[in-house]
């Protein structure tokens, strides 16, 4: 009897055969460990976006506060020098910032939990006409993301409306024109 080590057709056809199964296994475990919509725990709601307890600061120092965005509209893009996805989507958030630096409803920020130094030697923060921020205080445990690039968007409420993790185009047109429509909404 020949063995598989001397049939590669066959060897390949097996150890395909083995991956399948061990996939399949493990979906049958992850789908088993899932709960029905009825047994899942409720997710708690975000608190505002103004009632967070935050500050951050531009590259020259100067502290904000969260709870001084309320009545925004508030783009917060979570990011990091060193993360390759986060650098290819800040000339999106750049172009995003230019459509609307000029209004006062909506802000678009791009805050990093890297020191201010780190930020500031990085050379793509010489490189953009957008401010960048760091935090100053701890990220409140809201914000702080599993993944880089996180971004949220805040209607004037407070309320986060919207949420993505991983690179985007955000200055796409569907996206900018949510965003007024945001902006110009009552009490949203």
């Amino acid at each position: 009897m020949k063995s598989i080590a001397s049939k590669p057709i066959a060897g390949f056809l097996c150890s395909v055969l083995l991956l399948l199964l061990l996939e399949a296994g493990a979906a049958m475990l992850l789908v088993s460990g899932v709960n029905s919509a009825d047994e899942a725990p409720a997710l708690p709601r975000m608190t505002l976006l103004g009632d967070l307890r935050g500050t951050f600061s531009d590259l020259e120092g100067k502290s904000f506060a969260l709870e001084d965005l309320r009545d925004k509209v508030v783009v917060i893009n979570l990011w990091a020098t060193w993360c390759p996805p986060c650098r290819a989507e800040m000339p999106f958030l750049e172009n995003l910032w230019k459509k609307f630096q000029d209004n006062d409803r909506v802000q678009v920020l791009c805050i990093s939990k890297e020191t201010l130094e780190e930020v500031r030697r990085d050379p793509l923060a010489k490189s953009l006409t957008m401010p960048l921020y760091v935090f100053t205080s701890p990220v409140p445990p809201e914000l702080d993301p599993e993944g880089l690039p996180t971004t949220y968007i805040f209607d004037r409420t407070g309320r986060v409306v919207f949420g993505h993790t991983g690179i985007a185009q955000w200055d796409a047109p569907e996206i900018v024109t949510y965003l007024e429509a945001l902006s110009k909404a009552k009490g949203n």
